[in-house]
């Protein structure tokens, strides 16, 4: 996923930035980080709903052949 790439700069070149509290005991660093995961969750959501909505569909008329 692209926005890993861009979260491990941020760790490697600007630490202090994502040491910036957001809230009180809430860093900068923590709040990406769980974005990230969840942004995975909810593309894996989209491909898997995907998949079976249409995808398998296509895969079973084509096996049927």
């Amino acid at each position: 996923m692209q926005s890993d790439g861009k979260y491990d700069n941020l760790i490697a070149f600007n630490k202090p930035l994502l040491g910036s509290l957001v809230v009180p005991g809430l860093s900068l660093g923590i709040l990406l980080g769980a974005l990230v995961i969840v942004s995975a969750w909810v593309l894996i959501f989209i491909y898997v709903r995907w998949a079976n909505s249409s995808y398998d569909d296509q895969i079973a008329r084509l096996t049927r052949k």
